[in-house]
């Protein structure tokens, strides 16, 4: 784990001193998986860095256990990002559509002591919103698609699926 965010906090530092002249966004967010018989919660801490129209995300997920899923899970992921504005307003509100792909590994709790890997790619959209020229928040709404890339025989046909994932960022907007 401390390999991994390791390299999460070092590529964060090399996208944020790559644009030196854009807005660097640090703050947590919420994400929402939804899909056949598979209903979680994740929390994750998120950095974004911004040119012109688009911009590049990276974050530290957390799995939470959920209590309607038929098999209960946790644990961490990593995601990486990208978002096309359709406005160049760096700093104004702007609808957005984008891509992520999520490297997770979840551990199915008391059925197995082994994490499985499991890959989401999806696509969302959605609206950023600045407040106060400092503060901001990103609701969104993707569809994707989860592929189980371990093998084990301790969860349902639950964890491979089509998923809907709301979600809602927020944080501090860093102007450099």
């Amino acid at each position: 784990m401390n390999k991994l965010f390791l390299f999460v906090v070092a590529a964060l530092l090399f996208s944020s001193g790559s644009n030196a002249q854009n807005p660097f966004e640090l703050g947590a967010e919420y994400l929402r998986p939804i899909g056949k018989g598979y209903n979680s919660a994740k929390a994750a801490i998120r950095g974004e860095s911004f040119n012109n129209k688009s911009s590049y995300s990276a974050g530290i997920t957390y799995q939470l256990a959920s209590k309607k899923a038929y098999s209960v899970s946790r644990g961490f992921g990593v995601y990486f990002g990208y978002r096309y504005a359709f406005s160049n307003k760096l700093n104004g509100n702007s609808p957005f559509a984008g891509a992520r792909i999520l490297f997770s590994l979840e551990n199915f709790e008391g059925q197995t002591t082994n994490n499985s890997l499991l890959i989401t790619p999806w696509a969302e959209v959605g609206y950023h919103l600045i407040f106060a020229k400092r503060f901001y928040a990103a609701p969104a709404i993707g569809y994707g698609y989860t592929k189980k890339m371990s093998k084990d025989y301790n969860s349902l046909n639950e964890d491979d699926g089509g998923r809907i994932i709301p979600s809602l960022s927020a944080g501090y907007r860093i102007k450099r």
